[in-house]
């Protein structure tokens, strides 16, 4: 018996996330640009009708991407959510693990691909905004209230997480994207290192 238009193969899920996993690489290393539906389709092998069969046009395959890079980003948000025993030691460990972000392109090649289709797409900013951009943030302010040792109010907690987040993030694009590595490089050491110090006094001035 035929298959009904419109139904779809078993394997779909199957080929489906296949498709996903090889869009998602294609996003994290190609040029920094928005890709056309049929870029997106040759890069991963296919035709543009079959892109559309599985994410209906351009704006679904961004969304099934973003999908993919919070996921693959969930590791990273429970550990730098995880409590330390001090505020002090909790912006040492978040720190840390930031040096090594600021360094791997993947970091901020995630955040340049939500950004720059959020920006040209309002419903593609918002998943942005709450696939990747808040629970980066929400990790930062669940250590910070985990580990200091006082009630934080949700807005100094929200306004600790942007102070710390933010300059990683331009740090990041200034390196990585936009050629700083090779004609004005940042002391990751130095920037985390002042960060982490006024934080600290900030939280032990407001015990």
């Amino acid at each position: 018996m035929p298959r009904q238009a419109g139904s779809r193969n078993k394997d779909f899920e199957e080929k489906r996330q296949e498709l996903v996993r090889a869009l998602t690489e294609h996003a994290l290393t190609d040029d920094i640009r928005r890709p056309s539906l049929r870029e997106f389709a040759h890069s991963c092998g296919v035709t543009e009708p079959t892109l559309r069969h599985y994410f209906v046009d351009r704006q679904g395959t961004v969304l099934a991407i973003l999908d993919e890079m919070a996921r693959r980003g969930k590791d990273i948000w429970e550990l730098v959510a995880a409590p330390s025993e001090n505020a002090a030691e909790a912006l040492n460990s978040y720190f840390t693990i930031s040096k090594i972000g600021i360094q791997d392109g993947g970091f901020i090649r995630a955040h340049a691909f939500g950004i720059i289709e959020g920006l040209a797409d309002p419903d593609i900013g918002k998943a942005y905004l709450e696939k990747m951009l808040e629970p980066s943030l929400k990790s930062v302010m669940t250590k910070i209230q985990l580990s200091a040792k006082r009630n934080i109010s949700d807005t100094e907690l929200r306004s600790l997480a942007l102070v710390v987040f933010s300059p990683l993030l331009l740090a990041s694009l200034h390196q990585d994207l936009l050629g700083g590595r090779e004609t004005s490089e940042i002391n990751a050491d130095a920037l985390t290192g002042l960060l982490e110090s006024s934080l600290v006094n900030h939280l032990t001035a407001a015990t």
